[in-house]
């Protein structure tokens, strides 16, 4: 891209723009790579993402994206992480083990500044039981996490509770987001899948089957706990079934001081009432909410301040685009456009990239105290505001955007 833009070099920040990704390119490949187990070509389409060298791995007895990511991982650096795949696409986010780690630390770190804002005391040693609500193990985003959770939250295995400690399957994971797809389309009697994956699907029932976890049973561990520093999170409708059961069942102030609940991701398309939050409030005891904003691609998310704002680390640069021909708003006063990013963790995979979240950001200096940039905590997605649609526009000309996906995707078919 910079090549096709005559860019050779970057001497201010808005010069970063034309050569951000949108957020779509690290599932750019043919699906057909991963519905015909193509692991070939999918290698050869993740090494133009990368500066880890894999043109030399050998996948072509992998039967499975389970094997072919553990292959990957096992041979190189790379701790290769997918996306839930609800849009019926995985994306694959090529980050290394080292960079991974850093993402942690800056997790934790949030974390404990969300207990400690001032900085006064020595939380090194603060460690949590963690109530893990679905498998332990995995290789999509949400279960890389609970290796963090596990190691940097809980601090040992003997606080780190699972509800299932087995291993949530990649394969199955993509065979429920196309088969949702299809179906949403459908398409369902027209899906092309290999035959290998399509023999997993009483397995993908049965997933399904052991993932749905009576809130009762979570309630239960929690209580087994009461009195303990423990640490909740999951979506707003989970945390507040929880309470609801826990208020239900004569339980209030369940945690010790110096717990923490997760919010985050929105109530993810089911009802929750207004009050939910008071009702949490309730039952755990913890009166202010770690809450943060953040996707996949950037190595530490935004955390929510007391003055109700998401404040960037100062590693990750933010821009505000203007939703309709893609140019950077200025660095000062509010504005209120497309969302955009500079991880400059970032070392073996570029980490600029254009969102899909409509954002309003205030450049002004916070009432908390804070420095960095900030967004106000309503966020939105174009897609919810455009029907689902969402064409993004760049600010690099939609030639050389067309071509850098060209050359991703070239020989692979």
């Amino acid at each position: 891209m910079a090549d096709e833009l005559g860019i050779d070099s970057i001497r201010c920040l808005d010069d970063v723009v034309p050569v951000l990704f949108q957020h779509t390119v690290y599932k750019s490949y043919p699906v057909s790579l991963l519905e015909k187990y193509r692991f070939g070509a999918l290698t050869k389409w993740l090494n133009r993402l990368s500066t880890i060298d894999l043109s030399k791995i050998d996948v072509s007895d992998c039967d499975s994206i389970d094997a072919w990511m553990d292959r990957i991982c096992g041979e190189t650096e790379l701790l290769l992480t997918h996306s839930s795949g609800t849009s019926g696409a995985m994306s694959f986010l090529p980050r290394s083990k080292r960079e991974y780690e850093m993402f942690f630390q800056a997790m934790r770190m949030g974390m404990m500044h969300s207990l400690d804002p001032e900085g006064t005391q020595d939380l090194s040693q603060h460690f949590f039981h963690v109530i893990w609500p679905t498998f332990s193990k995995g290789r999509s985003g949400i279960f890389r996490s609970a290796e963090f959770f596990r190691r940097y939250i809980a601090g040992s295995d003997e606080r780190f509770h699972a509800i299932n400690e087995g291993m949530m399957s990649s394969d199955i994971v993509f065979l429920a987001g196309r088969l949702a797809a299809a179906k949403a389309r459908g398409e369902l009697d027209r899906i092309e899948l290999d035959p290998r994956l399509r023999r997993r699907q009483p397995e993908f029932e049965e997933t399904q089957r052991q993932a749905h976890i009576p809130i009762g049973t979570l309630v239960d561990m929690i209580l087994s706990l009461k009195g303990e520093r423990q640490l909740m999170s999951g979506t707003w409708a989970q945390q507040w079934k929880i309470a609801q059961e826990g208020l239900r069942r004569g339980e209030r102030n369940v945690f010790a001081p110096g717990s923490i609940v997760v919010i985050g991701g929105g109530s993810k398309g089911q009802a929750v009432p207004d009050d939910w939050q008071e009702q949490v409030k309730e039952f755990t005891g913890v009166q202010r909410f770690h809450d943060t904003y953040g996707m996949t691609e950037v190595t530490s998310p935004a955390f929510l301040c007391s003055a109700q704002h998401y404040h960037i680390v100062p590693w990750v640069l933010l821009y505000v685009l203007d939703p309709d021909d893609g140019t950077p708003y200025p660095r000062e006063g509010v504005h209120t456009g497309r969302a955009a990013f500079c991880d400059l963790l970032a070392g073996t995979y570029w980490g600029g990239f254009i969102s899909g979240d409509e954002v309003t950001v205030d450049w002004l200096p916070c009432p908390c105290g804070q420095t960095t940039a900030r967004i106000r905590r309503a966020v939105q997605r174009f897609s919810e505001k455009r029907g689902g649609d969402d064409k993004i526009s760049c600010a690099a000309s939609e030639e050389a955007h067309n071509n850098a996906l060209t050359f991703l995707t070239d020989e692979l078919h």
